[in-house]
């Protein structure tokens, strides 16, 4: 891995312009939402916010990979989510029995158009941070990273979901497990089958890489890295918020308050130290 160094340009900033309005989006709405300042614009904003994050990772991906490599990701990440989705709504495994109710809108057989987006979204940002903790930078994969790479990656998207399922399903009734769960109305089967489907998703993508893509430094500096990791944490924000203008399930939202800090924003802020530690040999600035 590279060794320390201190860097970080205007320049850079720059260069990733739009990447930054496209984060500061996805904050300020994440900021702004809970004092309920939108009124009855609320749900085109919340589009607007979602709209920002994924426009977020086909520039950050298409810069880094290219748009053929990034369509790969897509597609295994649908493939590999809507199989597993589709089987546990079947037969209960691996994540438990649950349906979907219809609040999530159109779907893809039994599965939810949003929740086959949110793999894609939600699994680039802890892929890129995945790579940046093991100092693979590449438009590749090295050997050595391999099956390290899937296994860090995994980790840092089962956080998000640790945050976000009691939510969805416990409170907000997204979708429905049928025999209840342990962990806040949650199975602990459902993060063991979260683990397993990221890490299918993510090695699949690994071996595509390693075997049809050449390893190059891409042409980017410092600041493209540290804008995934600080949308990572924007995530975060809406579960650091919510005990603070809720009123009712305080015991939930308080508690995943604990688990966000825990997971998701000590795994983004580790991030962007690694980052700031990085040489500058190990970036390349863009052109």
């Amino acid at each position: 891995m590279c060794a320390n160094s201190e860097t970080g340009s205007v320049t850079e900033t720059r260069q990733n312009l739009l990447l930054v309005i496209l984060v500061a989006v996805y904050w300020a709405v994440a900021l702004l939402n809970p004092w309920h300042l939108f009124g009855p614009a609320s749900e085109t904003v919340y589009y607007i916010q979602g709209t920002a994050w994924l426009a977020f990772v086909l520039i950050h991906g298409s810069r880094r990979y290219g748009w053929d490599n990034l369509f790969i990701f897509f597609g295994i990440t649908f493939l590999i989510s809507w199989s597993i989705e589709t089987a546990s709504i079947a037969i209960g495994a691996p994540f438990g029995n649950f349906h979907y109710t219809d609040l999530l809108g159109a779907r893809v057989g039994a599965v939810p158009l949003a929740v086959l987006a949110a793999y894609f979204v939600g699994g680039y940002l802890a892929w890129t941070m995945g790579t940046i903790f093991l100092g693979e930078l590449g438009t590749g994969i090295e050997r050595r990273n391999l099956v390290l790479v899937p296994v860090v990656a995994s980790f840092v998207m089962v956080m998000w979901d640790l945050c976000l399922d009691p939510i969805k399903s416990t409170i907000e009734g997204a979708w429905v497990w049928e025999d209840g769960g342990a962990y806040l109305g949650v199975p602990i089967s459902n993060y063991l089958g979260w683990y397993l489907t990221m890490f299918v998703i993510y090695q699949v993508f690994a071996l595509y890489l390693y075997k049809f893509s050449t390893n190059k430094r891409v042409a980017q500096g410092r600041t493209y890295w540290y804008l995934s990791p600080v949308m990572y944490l924007g995530v975060a924000l809406q579960y650091l918020l919510n005990p603070f203008f809720q009123t009712a399930n305080l015991e939930i939202y308080w508690s995943l308050f604990l688990v966000c800090i825990f997971t998701m924003v000590f795994a983004s802020a580790l991030n962007i130290v690694v980052v700031n530690r990085l040489d500058d040999e190990c970036f390349q600035s863009a052109p």
